[in-house]
């Protein structure tokens, strides 16, 4: 994806999408490294999370749907 000035616009709707995908899996993130702090502290268990969440889930429900 390219990146645009502001003065073209706002966001379209897949943009949003992509960026409300973002927001829910860095909301869990956070709540399971409130309930096991361990997880949060460890770089490599953050990048597998963000590959699952980001990448690995939208890409089986895309397949599934």
């Amino acid at each position: 994806m390219r990146l645009r000035l502001l003065k073209d616009g706002f966001p379209n709707r897949p943009e949003l999408r992509v960026f409300a995908g973002y927001l829910l899996a860095a909301a869990v993130y956070i709540a399971i490294g409130v309930a096991v702090t361990d997880f949060l502290l460890s770089f490599w268990v953050g990048v597998a999370y963000i590959v699952i969440a980001a990448w690995a889930v939208p890409a089986a429900v895309r397949r599934f749907t």
